[in-house]
């Protein structure tokens, strides 16, 4: 089942800031949200649990044919398989994310920080 995302109101929401969530069941994958025009995007794992949740990536805008990849952290480890409460920065700059929840997770919340220097 795919789930959206939330926007999240901030005092500094605008342009250059956004923060976006998702909660999280077991095997459930989270609608994608487009992140390339911001050039800094961390993400935050709370109570996931389980066999983890997995932050994937996809350059193709297309719905139909998107293909979607695990993305890593600026030390090049996969954001995959995450059981552990936890903030990462994001390497790859790709233009739609999305979280997927493994097995036994429950009522995990994946947050996504998005930044922008323009």
């Amino acid at each position: 089942m795919a789930l959206n995302w939330t926007p999240v109101a901030t005092p500094y929401d605008g342009q250059s800031l956004k923060v976006i969530r998702w909660t999280l069941d077991a095997s459930e994958t989270g609608d994608a949200y487009v992140v390339a025009a911001y050039s800094d995007k961390t993400v935050q794992w709370v109570s996931t649990g389980g066999s983890g949740i997995t932050i994937q990536g996809s350059n193709d805008p297309d719905p139909a044919t998107t293909d979607w990849e695990t993305l890593n952290d600026p030390q090049g480890n996969p954001l995959s398989a995450v059981t552990t409460d936890k903030i990462e920065n994001i390497l790859e700059h790709c233009y739609q994310l999305r979280p997927v929840a493994g097995a036994g997770v429950s009522g995990a919340t994946v947050w996504l920080l998005l930044a922008s220097t323009r």
